[in-house]
């Protein structure tokens, strides 16, 4: 039978815990971080008709129960992604923290193109995925994971023709880049439970 995201997630947190040097981290337990994280609460169905109210978007049933276990995860990377060719930790941000950053970053529409001055056309091109449509800012894109304040997971509500709603991106800063990540959080979810269980499963 397989694992839920709640279950899939409560094995990462042993395998980091467990593993911590080897992912190049500090010693969550002993810096604390773990603590305040075991701290944190799930969020409630009023948190989240809240912010669905607010932004006039329906969150993803995955997102929802990955959030009743966890609002956010503090100063703890609980998900330690592998996103194309790029090893990355990511803190999710509480609900809260998700309505802070969106009012000043991803809070307006403005494509690649618009950027002249950063983007050539030739790099337009080589960053083209049918799966994301070419903005740098999207009021459609949410962030909801970071790695220091810079890097973004983002749901994206509106994907190009080949992708779908609820998808994961990674917006990427310096210089900037939005590259696919995964189709759900499900699918993100499962790929660092994978990622770890291969890296550190006893035999």
């Amino acid at each position: 039978m397989e694992k839920t995201i709640q279950e899939k997630i409560k094995d990462i947190e042993k395998y980091i815990c467990e593993n911590f040097e080897e992912l190049d981290m500090d010693d969550p337990i002993e810096e604390g971080y773990f603590k305040e994280y075991e701290d944190i609460k799930g969020a409630v169905e009023e948190d989240f008709l809240n912010f669905e109210n607010t932004f006039d978007i329906k969150l993803p049933k995955d997102f929802k129960e990955l959030y009743k276990y966890k609002n956010g995860s503090g100063y703890f990377s609980i998900l330690q992604c592998s996103i194309d060719k790029r090893n990355v930790s990511f803190s999710l941000l509480s609900l809260d923290e998700m309505k802070r950053i969106k009012g000043f970053f991803q809070d307006r529409d403005a494509l690649l193109a618009d950027y002249p001055d950063f983007f050539t056309s030739e790099d337009i091109k080589n960053m083209r995925d049918n799966r994301i449509k070419p903005y740098l800012f999207h009021k459609a894109w949410f962030p909801f994971a970071s790695y220091c304040d810079c890097c973004y997971l983002m749901l994206d509500f509106d994907p190009d023709k080949e992708g779908q709603e609820g998808q994961i991106i990674f917006y990427i800063h310096d210089p900037d880049e939005i590259v696919y990540a995964a189709e759900s959080i499900d699918a993100l979810i499962e790929d660092v439970w994978k990622l770890l269980e291969d890296m550190f499963k006893e035999a």
